[in-house]
């Protein structure tokens, strides 16, 4: 037991703290969280509908407009990713309101409006927009969804997308600050350990699913836009190739030059060199030194371990013999004892045997006599 004791207290430097947070997501952030994400993917399979329906109003060489098409998808579906699969749930569904009403004023009014041949972007980011509208409409009670609502276009109206990037500016600490002066906390809780388990496999879910689907379209982009940057990579290598061959042409024609240039080089390099070897051999002494003194503390440290251990051990055995010693002397005092209270049961017993009858006999011979 000692010994245990003292192997524990001698690990107080492997002190460990594990914090779990236990408190539970409320009952409206579940829901906030299930229902923005079912509409973030609604919202990728519906932009991926239209923006493929789209291509086939452009030509295979119309170089700026099936660009176009597909910087919608790719931007469109990244910034929703962002703004869903927020850690906090209340955020996630506040930035996808703003986000989805923003997409739909680029191309209802906004510099998208003239973008596209066809009404299919107008069309579903208006839908997109509706469907959030009445999804933040059932999860917020009445007076605070019309307070969000209020919000949420003026944000959306104050932040304009300027184009096809779709760079969104975070509204939920903007929410907050209207709210009580920013006194809500942004994350009050990860939940239990099954939701925050159930929160990372959302979001590698959706890292398997759309991930691949992006990387093909920012290929197609690269291909798309990738003739210009092949012809000027061209252009750039012809112009090396002729410096080059300039440069090889005057290295054989002037050979006595170029001997005189090495010469030159060497010499002024020099100093730099020898700079060099004494920098790196002063940081290998001061390495060398450094390593020396690490071995020594190591070696202290072994030795004040070692000195712990054997100064605990014989106090172990010493308490160990006393123990023994103390249990040993108990034993035979009561030893002692139970032999003397045997040796009286024995002197007491003879007693009764042998005088007793004596005792007894001459009692009756008296009461005889008389």
């Amino acid at each position: 037991m000692f010994l245990a004791v003292f192997l524990l207290s001698g690990c107080s430097l492997l002190d460990i703290k594990i914090e779990s947070q236990t408190v539970p997501l409320t009952k409206q952030e579940l829901n906030a969280r299930v229902l923005t994400r079912e509409y973030a993917q609604q919202f990728f399979s519906q932009t991926e509908q239209a923006a493929d329906k789209m291509h086939q109003y452009y030509g295979p060489k119309d170089q700026e407009n099936q660009s176009n098409v597909l910087l919608w998808k790719i931007n469109a579906v990244e910034r929703m990713q962002s703004a869903a699969y927020q850690v906090s749930p209340m955020a996630g569904l506040i930035d996808v309101w703003v986000f989805s009403l923003q997409l739909n004023q680029f191309y209802v009014k906004g510099n998208g409006k003239d973008l596209f041949v066809g009404n299919e972007a107008k069309e579903v980011s208006q839908h997109l927009a509706n469907e959030m509208d009445n999804v933040a409409k059932s999860l917020l009670p009445t007076h605070e969804y019309q307070s969000a609502a209020s919000f949420v276009k003026q944000h959306a109206n104050a932040y304009p997308f300027a184009d096809l990037s779709f760079n969104r500016t975070p509204a939920y600490r903007l929410w907050r600050e209207s709210i009580d002066g920013g006194g809500l906390e942004a994350v009050t809780t990860l939940g239990t350990m099954p939701e925050a388990i159930g929160d990372m496999s959302d979001k590698m879910s959706l890292f398997s699913e759309q991930t691949p689907k992006i990387m093909t379209w920012k290929a197609q982009l690269l291909a798309l836009n990738s003739m210009n940057s092949i012809e000027q990579v061209n252009q750039a290598v012809e112009s090396f190739k002729v410096v080059s061959n300039s440069m090889n042409d005057f290295i054989r024609n002037n050979p006595e030059y170029m001997r005189h240039l090495a010469e030159e080089m060497a010499f002024k390099l020099q100093p730099l060199v020898d700079s060099i070897d004494e920098k790196t051999g002063e940081h290998l002494q001061t390495l060398s030194a450094e390593r020396r003194l690490l071995e020594e503390m190591i070696a202290l440290e072994r030795a004040e371990v070692a000195r712990i251990i054997t100064k605990e051990r014989k106090a172990l055995v010493d308490d160990v013999n006393t123990v023994s010693q103390e249990l040993v002397n108990v034993v035979m005092d009561k030893l002692i004892d139970v032999i003397r209270s045997l040796i009286l049961y024995i002197v007491l017993f003879i007693a009764v045997i042998f005088f007793a009858p004596l005792g007894l006999g001459y009692v009756l011979g008296r009461k005889s006599a008389k």
